[in-house]
C-alpha cells in the first residue's frame, strides 16, 4: 500500500497513481454523514465515498475502526472469495471521517428489475448463487436490500460493506437467516410459487424455506407494529404540532373552507373541504386505529388509500379527525360504478376490468393486507387503479382460507345481482390463481361461497340510492 498526506487526509492506495485522481479531496467535506461522488482515473472513474462522524461516539469509531477502512478491509476479503463487488483501490482517514475508494460501476439496483417477470427468474437465480456464495464464506452483510446489490449485464455486485462481518466459524443458521430476511423481505410476496421452488433449489438448501417464510412474517408484523407505534410522534415522515400529526410534505394541504357533509352516523361524520375530505371519528379508538394504520401504508409505499394529510387527536371538546385527498371527480364505489357501467361496458372491457381488480386485490392479499369489511361500497375505482375505504377495517396479517371465504361472500352479495355468474367466477378465478392457490382449494372454496351467498339478500348502493335485491328476480 502507497501511503501519501494530502489536504488533511491520510490516504492508503493500492496504485500510487490515485494521488492525481484525489488532488480536491479533503478533510473539509460538506455537513452530510455520506458525501458521494466520483473521481476521473485512467480511462475510467473512481467511486469516492465520505463517512463523517459526530459526537463523542463517532469520535471513537473513527479512531478505533473507522467505516472507510473497513469497507475497504471487507472489499478486499469478498474478492479472495471470488464474491464480486466493486473493486476497494484505498481508503483515507481525516480527523472528521474517512474516505473509501473503489472501482466505478455504471450498474443499476436490482430492485429496478425485479419486477420484470420475464427477468426476473434469471435474477434470483443469480441472487441465489450470491447468497450461496455469502452463506459458504461465512459472511453476514447486515443491510441486504435490493439497493445494495448491482446488477451489469449479468454480474451482481455486492455493495455498502462497512457493516458487514466475516464471522469465520461462528457464522451461524441465525446469520443466515438475516441475509435472507434482509435481501427477501424487499420482494418474497410477489414472488409465485413455481419462481420460490426455483430459488431455493438453486440456493440449495429447500428445507429452509419454511423457517425463512415464518421469519419473515413475523418480522414484518414487528416492522408493521413499531411504525403504526410512532404514528402520533415526529419521525422521518410525520411531524407533530401540538394535537397534530402531518405528513410529509402535507402542512399546506387541508384549508378550512367547508363545502358540505357526505355522511353523518353513529360512528363517524364526513365532511368535504375545498381541498379535502375529513372523517370525523366519534370513537377516538377508532380514530387511532384508522390513523395507525394509514401511517403504516406510507411507510410501505403504496397507493392503495386515499393519501391522508394529517390528524387531528379528539379533546375533552370535539371529536379527532383525519384529513386525506379527495376522490371525488376521479370515480366512484366499486356498487355504484358497476350500477353505472356495466351493462354497457363490453365483454373485452369488463374482462380487463376483473384483471386489473384481481390485480390490485391479490397483491394486498400477497402483502398482508386485509380489508375486514370487503363490500364494494369500501372499494374506490379511479381511473388508473383502485383504493380501499374506511381506513380503520385494514388489518396486516396474512389471509387464510376463511378471511377468502369472508371477501368473496361479501362482494358477492354487494354488488348489483345482474353482474353476471361467468364474471364473479372469472374475478374469483383470478385473485386465486395470482395467490397461487392448489386447484381442489380453489373448488372447495368457491363452492363455500356460492353456497353461503345464494340466498341471501343483496345489498348494495346505486346510482339512484340504496338497493335491495334478491336472487330470484328476473
Amino acid at each position: 500500500m502507497k501511503t501519501i498526506k494530502h489536504n488533511g487526509v491520510a490516504w492508503f492506495f493500492d496504485d500510487e497513481r490515485l494521488v492525481d485522481a484525489v488532488t480536491n479531496l479533503g478533510a473539509d467535506q460538506k455537513d452530510d454523514r455520506r458525501t458521494y461522488c466520483t473521481v476521473p482515473f485512467g480511462d475510467g472513474r473512481i467511486f469516492v465515498k465520505f463517512f463523517r462522524e459526530k459526537g463523542i461516539l463517532g469520535f471513537v469509531r473513527n479512531w478505533v475502526n473507522p467505516r472507510g477502512r473497513r469497507e475497504f478491509l471487507v472489499g478486499k476479503s469478498l474478492e479472495s472469495f471470488a464474491v464480486t463487488t466493486p473493486q476497494p483501490r484505498g481508503y483515507g482517514l481525516s480527523r472528521t471521517g474517512s474516505f473509501v475508494l473503489q472501482e466505478w460501476v455504471d450498474a443499476q439496483p436490482l430492485w429496478s428489475f425485479m419486477s420484470d417477470p420475464v427477468l426476473r427468474p434469471r435474477l434470483l437465480k443469480g441472487l441465489a448463487h450470491l447468497l450461496l456464495q455469502l452463506r459458504e464464506h461465512r459472511v453476514l452483510h447486515n443491510d441486504l436490500h435490493l439497493g445494495n446489490v448491482l446488477i451489469e449485464g449479468d454480474r451482481l455486485y455486492l455493495i455498502d460493506l462497512h457493516k458487514t462481518r466475516i464471522k469465520g466459524r461462528l457464522f451461524s443458521e441465525a446469520d443466515e437467516m438475516k441475509n435472507l430476511c434482509h435481501i427477501m423481505g424487499d420482494f418474497y410476496q410477489e414472488m409465485g410459487e413455481d419462481e420460490k421452488e426455483m430459488f431455493f433449489l438453486f440456493y440449495g438448501k429447500p428445507a429452509i424455506r419454511s423457517i425463512l417464510e415464518k421469519e419473515l412474517v413475523a418480522q414484518r408484523a414487528e416492522w408493521i407494529e413499531r411504525k403504526k407505534g410512532r404514528a402520533f410522534s415526529t419521525t422521518s415522515k410525520l411531524t407533530r404540532i401540538g394535537r397534530r400529526v402531518y405528513v410529509e410534505g402535507a402542512k399546506n394541504n387541508a384549508e378550512e373552507v367547508l363545502i358540505e357533509c357526505i355522511k353523518n352516523d353513529r360512528k363517524v361524520r364526513v365532511e368535504r373541504y375545498n381541498d379535502h375530505i375529513r372523517k370525523i371519528y366519534r370513537n377516538n379508538r377508532r380514530l387511532k386505529k384508522a390513523w395507525r394504520n394509514h401511517v403504516a401504508i406510507e411507510y410501505l409505499l403504496l397507493p392503495v388509500v386515499p393519501k391522508p394529510f394529517y390528524v387531528q387527536e379528539g379533546s375533552l371538546f370535539d371529536s379527532g379527525f383525519i384529513a386525506m385527498e379527495d376522490l371525488q371527480g376521479r370515480g366512484e364505489e366499486l356498487d355504484r360504478y358497476l350500477d353505472r357501467h356495466y351493462d354497457t361496458m363490453g365483454s373485452q372491457k369488463t374482462n380487463r376490468f376483473i384483471e386489473l381488480l384481481a390485480d390490485f386485490l391479490s397483491m394486498l392479499l400477497r402483502k398482508g393486507i386485509l380489508h375486514r369489511d370487503m363490500k364494494a361500497c369500501n372499494l374506490f375505482v379511479l381511473e388508473d387503479g383502485f383504493r380501499f375505504l374506511d381506513v380503520e377495517d385494514i388489518i396486516f396479517r396474512p389471509y387464510s382460507e376463511e378471511d377468502l371465504r369472508n371477501m368473496f361472500c361479501q362482494l358477492n352479495l354487494s354488488v348489483p345481482r345482474r353482474i353476471r355468474f361467468s364474471h364473479r367466477a372469472r374475478f374469483f378465478l383470478n385473485v386465486t390463481g395470482r395467490l397461487g392457490i392448489e386447484k381442489s382449494k380453489r373448488t372447495r372454496l368457491f363452492r363455500d361461497v356460492v353456497k353461503a351467498t345464494i340466498g341471501e339478500a343483496i345489498v348494495y348502493e346505486g346510482v339512484d340510492g340504496l338497493r335491495k335485491e334478491s336472487w330470484t328476480e328476473t
